[in-house]
């Protein structure tokens, strides 16, 4: 990765810019402004963990303002990534929310939420700020130099790094939830029913996704510190199916995913910290996996392998799981459309979960009729799906491998879509 320091030309340059779009938003809308950047120091103010963290914060700020958001607009510059919000409320009010905002999390002391009222005055704060070192008045600290640079920085990025490796284990689990939910998704479990699933539930994978938060976390901080020790992170998989089991009592939920998403959380992790490609980071992870874990000669994955010569996720992986980008592609064309992204999965995966329960006859079956239902009018589609999900639970087939890859995909798409 090429890291570009920015010059103090540019940080001059793009002050005027910034406040010549505060000055335009505000005569066209006339309402007060909201304007976030990071408060990065040093010279680098743009890297993939300062954009993935700006992304995630300023999710937070927009629920925080639901309903009140007139307009929006982005700027990325080699000067660290802005927004500007146009709201509706008060200046004074927004005022006291921005300095909540600061305030409440660790990762706030790296946010500037300046508030311009609608006559072009810039809101200031009733208290001074904290030192990201001491916690004292970052005021008192700054005049007097009690701390150098390095070690400022280091407080930065100790934030940054924290606060991503929390929100990267919530999106894991957030993606394995949107997915567990999606209806209707044909043979496996949904809101509607449980597939062709007699031992669980809706209720059963949502406890198993936040059973899965500590193993996530570890696979973020994995990748994020650049670990080489693949052993420490097989065990930890390991110890993950034993944590997932407890929680669903014995029910094998989420192995495929605790596989895949922790795998790419490696990948994601590195790819922050120092750039390059997350998907070949996490096939070259996954083949060094495979040469010092044991072989589960057993599993169905195994079985399936050896009759069909179908690789599973083990192959997804090891070929940096093109089946989940593509899907990932599939939602950003689609507007988010989970079911179209599930449907473009179906039509080539080899699952083997299927291959398992129903052999080629259950894997031609379902990819044929993934093709005609994405052959409809988007509209069409659901009913199309509920009947073939009432024809999967008769023949009692799952694609169970599909399932992860669209958790992979709804989690690649919130965590990589400038890789998209």
């Amino acid at each position: 990765m090429i890291i570009q320091e920015a010059t103090l030309d540019e940080v001059l340059s793009n002050r005027e810019k910034r406040a010549h779009t505060q000055t335009e938003l505000i005569q066209q809308y006339h309402r007060p402004i909201l304007s976030c950047t990071m408060n990065i120091p040093g010279e680098v103010k743009q890297t993939p963990l300062i954009d993935f963290v700006f992304r995630q914060t300023m999710r937070n700020v927009k629920a925080v303002f639901e309903g009140e958001i007139v307009a929006e607009k982005r700027q990325y510059e080699n000067t660290g990534p802005e927004a500007f919000f146009v709201l509706s409320a008060t200046a004074e009010s927004v005022k006291e929310r921005a300095m909540t905002i600061e305030s409440r999390e660790r990762i706030g002391r790296l946010l500037d939420l300046d508030v311009i009222d609608t006559d072009g005055t810039k809101r200031s704060r009733k208290e001074p700020r904290s030192c990201l070192v001491c916690g004292g008045p970052v005021t008192i600290c700054s005049r007097s130099r009690a701390h150098g640079l390095a070690a400022v920085k280091e407080a930065a990025w100790d934030i940054l790094t924290d606060y991503a490796r929390g929100q990267l284990a919530e999106l894991a689990v957030d993606a394995l939830k949107r997915e567990a939910a999606l209806t209707p998704k044909p043979g496996l479990v949904d809101g509607n029913n449980s597939g062709a699933h007699q031992d669980m539930d809706l209720d059963t994978l949502l406890r198993s996704a936040d059973s899965l938060r500590p193993y996530f976390q570890f696979c973020a901080d994995f990748g994020l510190r650049r670990a080489q020790d693949i052993k420490e992170l097989v065990c930890a998989g390991l110890e993950a199916e034993k944590v997932m089991l407890r929680h669903t009592g014995g029910i094998n939920t989420h192995k495929g995913a605790i596989y895949a998403i922790g795998l790419f959380l490696c990948g994601a992790g590195t790819y922050y910290m120092q750039g390059g490609d997350p998907f070949e980071r996490s096939a070259v992870v996954a083949a060094l996996q495979s040469e010092v874990s044991s072989a589960d000669s057993g599993s169905h994955g195994r079985i399936v392998q050896a009759k069909y010569l179908a690789g599973g996720a083990r192959e997804e992986a090891m070929n940096g799981f093109p089946t989940a980008r593509k899907a990932a592609v599939a939602l950003t064309e689609s507007q988010g459309d989970e079911l179209y992204a599930l449907l473009k999965i179906l039509k080539d995966i080899r699952d083997t979960n299927l291959l398992y329960r129903g052999g080629m006859d259950a894997l031609n079956y379902v990819q044929a009729q993934a093709k005609r239902i994405l052959a409809m009018r988007p509209w069409e589609r659901k009913d199309a799906l509920l009947k073939m999900d009432q024809e999967c639970i008769r023949l009692n087939i799952s694609p169970g491998g599909a399932a992860d890859m669209l958790a992979l995909a709804l989690f690649i798409e919130r965590t990589v879509p400038e890789l998209i």
